[in-house]
């Protein structure tokens, strides 16, 4: 009898980044005339550099533990001063959620995508 391999939330989470920071790269090629390029960022699953305007600019994806043995993952920007700021939370398959008064994690409407570049948008603005 075979062992399957478990498959761990954060290996979801690796799979799927790479087709979400491409289309990302793709919005914001179009939108904005900036490129992504990956870079090394210690704590972050997956870290892009905006490149293309004077701005120095990180979108990363950092993991977040939950109670329930899940993970929750936080794209941001990080700005050259360190700051981060938060674009949207998500799931494995990159669904967007936001928190609800009662404390549960649900799905919202706009997309990782949109709402990665809407905060670009801002912070360069």
């Amino acid at each position: 009898m075979l062992e399957m391999k478990k498959i761990t939330s954060s290996e979801y989470f690796r799979a799927n980044s790479e087709s979400f920071f491409r289309d990302v790269d793709a919005l914001l090629s179009h939108q904005a005339g900036v490129k992504l390029y990956s870079v090394s960022l210690p704590q972050s699953l997956a870290c892009y550099q905006a490149k293309g305007t004077g701005s120095n600019l990180l979108l990363r994806l950092v993991l977040i533990p939950l109670g329930s043995g899940r993970l929750l993952g936080r794209l941001s920007w990080l700005d050259w001063r360190g700051v981060d700021h938060v674009c949207c939370y998500v799931d494995e398959a990159f669904d967007t959620l936001v928190m609800a008064s009662n404390g549960v994690w649900k799905k919202q409407k706009k997309s990782a995508e949109d709402l990665c570049l809407q905060e670009y948008e801002s912070l360069v603005a």
